[in-house]
């Protein structure tokens, strides 16, 4: 309650083990990057009708001591009922945290600790100074890192969902395709 009274709620924020932490505000290839993962997820998840994607002012209580703002979030259709008028009640089925210089510690360790603890089934660590994302899954209450392949990466929690890396980052000089070039190699148009 007083996470969601205090007026710099409003920003983009988390209460991480009770401590108020506010996001420092995002370079601009953070906000690219962050974008362009939303929209392809919501793309897909509107395609196929299987609940929200939301961004980074979507709140999620996973306790008491614990509220985060995913950067990207999915919830599942079956989950929908947990959302309150001011955040959900419970965890997102998969978050995705670009991390930036000031969250680094946060997102890493954490948050990665404390999704798992709360039951988010997938986090994608998106690191956009060591270009590389991470995926994770649950297994029981600790969080394994998925195995990648050739530039691909695959979501475990949406089915047929799939990035190649270097959409996300880009070599220098080559544009990031738009979403609807997404949407047609994942097969959605």
């Amino acid at each position: 309650e007083d996470y969601i009274a205090s007026p710099q709620s409003a920003h983009k924020s988390d209460s991480i083990e009770g401590v108020f932490v506010m996001a420092s505000p995002a370079s601009v290839e953070h906000e690219d990057v962050q974008y362009f993962i939303g929209a392809s997820m919501r793309n897909f998840v509107t395609a196929r009708r299987l609940g929200l994607v939301a961004g980074p002012n979507m709140a999620y209580r996973l306790s008491d001591d614990n509220v985060y703002q995913p950067d990207v979030s999915f919830l599942h259709g079956d989950r929908l009922h947990l959302a309150g008028e001011v955040y959900v009640y419970g965890a997102p089925d998969l978050a995705v945290e670009v991390i930036s210089p000031s969250s680094r510690r946060y997102d890493a360790f954490e948050k990665r600790i404390n999704y798992a603890w709360a039951g988010v089934r997938e986090y994608w660590q998106v690191d956009p100074i060591e270009r590389s994302v991470a995926i994770y899954t649950l297994e029981g209450d600790q969080f394994v890192r998925a195995p990648q392949s050739d530039n691909q990466l695959r979501s475990h929690v949406l089915l047929g969902y799939w990035l190649q890396l270097d959409w996300i980052f880009p070599p220098a000089g080559s544009p990031r395709p738009g979403e609807l070039d997404v949407a047609r190699a994942q097969g959605l148009i």
